[in-house]
């Protein structure tokens, strides 16, 4: 059949909204959290992992569970892909945000020919385009280098093959999304879901059948973890596990509860998913609430509180089910356009007061920073007569990309008598990185006792001073 000139149109109005959403995501680029300690700290996974061919985290040397204490337990996928091509393009905060932007973009699309592989309209699919592209949980997962980026793609790969009916395969990448973090267990649980409401509709196999064809692509993925991580029963044995990359920390309600509270600006979000809840109830679309948006939704709730972890960007995984199920209940061809414009209303002014408040008031380190902080470690290390990449360094988390190798994070937490006797050099600011916090584990260079280290350079960048000091022996030798 040839496509229809209506087919052609929503197709170019598909492809402007992605143009659109790549210019946002652009130009969010070290301006929507450009203090994320987040976006230093997996990239370092990836680092370590590929680059020096450590499992563990030597920049902030966390241990596992505590944290996922670098790439030993879980995210070796991601760390191969980011890692693998951040040292083709550059090791830099742009590059590494480039990559999550490109790998959203990606994902943005599988769930669009998701949604028309599973009966929804093109105008449905430009509306749901729209709500996930332009609503925080896609855009956050964008901008930061956490590995969000590689699990979110995995769920869309998985449910673009389960709408094809591809069972085995789209649990297989499910499950494996698990290896990337493990709350994307969650991932895996909503996918079965769906396998399970849609071969209810279509009653194509027999549930024994179904079962085992899901628990055959578990089981290939579970092969594939225990293949990155040979050692990982000892691990689990030896670590006595108990809230696995929280810190011990935990919320009542998981990462969903987390998005809602700790960020007041999420609630008009909540109040339109509870409204949509309202009106399935109370009108005679209540059937909605068991069709496979809701239910993936709802299987995801549950997790979440039962698995405590407070991570609001995990919630990115919950957000494409819960937009299919908002726009089940609201959506009519007629309201496309209202729909549309709506989120983009409710959207763009927040990006362009965050695009505003970070390129004037406080603006992060931006690539051209990185650089001139790399050719002042460069000379620093001409002046201690050794190479740059063999320099010990203790510095500012905000200052990682500037030297990826060898960098340990100056911070309270790790800061110790050992730490600094083998840090070749310091790298400190006069003041917190991010202005806008109430407390900071950053060690300042006024926290460090002036008559132990001398300083042998100093920059200014975005009204920061940049001290890079070595300790008084090695300058009287």
């Amino acid at each position: 059949m040839r496509p229809t000139t209506d087919d052609a149109v929503s197709k170019r109005t598909e492809y402007l909204l992605y143009a659109l959403i790549a210019i946002l995501y652009i130009f969010l680029i070290g301006r929507y959290n450009a203090f994320d300690l987040d976006s230093r700290w997996f990239p370092s996974f990836s680092h370590a992992f590929v680059i020096d061919h450590i499992q563990t985290d030597p920049f902030a040397q966390g241990q596992f569970p505590n944290g996922m204490g670098g790439v030993i337990a879980f995210g070796k996928l991601a760390a191969i892909v980011q890692g693998s091509l951040l040292s083709i393009i550059g090791w830099s905060l742009g590059a590494a945000t480039s990559i999550s932007i490109v790998f959203i973009l990606v994902s943005l699309f599988l769930l669009a020919r998701a949604a028309r592989r599973t009966g929804f309209s093109p105008n449905f699919t430009l509306c749901l385009i729209t709500l996930m592209g332009f609503t925080e949980p896609f855009v956050a997962a964008s901008q930061r280098t956490r590995y969000e980026f590689f699990a979110v793609f995995l769920l869309s790969l998985a449910l673009y093959l389960a709408a094809d009916n591809k069972i085995v395969l789209s649990m297989f990448i499910a499950a494996l999304a698990t290896e990337v973090e493990p709350a994307a267990v969650v991932i895996g649980l909503s996918i079965a879901t769906f396998l399970f409401v849609a071969n209810r509709k279509s009653r194509s196999l027999s549930t024994p059948l179904l079962f085992l064809r899901i628990l055959a692509g578990a089981a290939l993925s579970a092969g594939v973890y225990f293949v990155l991580h040979p050692h990982t029963i000892s691990l689990f044995r030896s670590s006595h596990v108990t809230n696995i990359s929280t810190g011990g920390t935990h919320i009542i309600g998981g990462f969903v509860a987390a998005y809602y509270v700790v960020y007041a600006r999420h609630l008009p979000e909540l109040a339109v998913i509870l409204i949509a809840i309202a009106r399935c109830i109370a009108t005679s679309k209540r059937h909605l609430l068991f069709d496979w948006p809701a239910l993936c939704a709802a299987v995801m709730i549950v997790a979440s509180a039962i698995l405590h972890w407070p991570q609001s960007a995990y919630f990115a995984f919950i957000a494409p089910f819960l937009g299919f199920f908002i726009l089940q209940v609201f959506f009519t061809e007629r309201r496309r356009n209202l729909i549309v414009a709506a989120v983009l209303l409710f959207t763009l002014p927040q990006y362009i007061h965050r695009y505003k408040l970070w390129s004037l008031q406080t603006p992060g380190f931006s690539q051209r920073d990185e650089r001139q902080v790399d050719a002042a470690i460069t000379r620093a290390a001409a002046k201690l007569n050794k190479p740059p990449s063999q320099l010990n360094i203790l510095g500012d988390y905000a200052l990682w990309f500037a030297h990826p190798h060898l960098f340990v994070n100056l911070n309270k937490r790790v800061v110790n008598p050992t730490t600094l006797h083998h840090a070749d050099l310091i790298l400190c600011l006069d003041q917190p990185f991010d202005p806008t916090a109430h407390i900071t584990e950053e060690v300042l260079c006024g926290d460090l006792n002036p008559t132990d280290y001398r300083p042998i350079d100093q920059l200014t960048l975005n009204r920061r001073t940049i001290q890079l000091l070595i300790r008084a022996q090695a300058a009287d030798k």
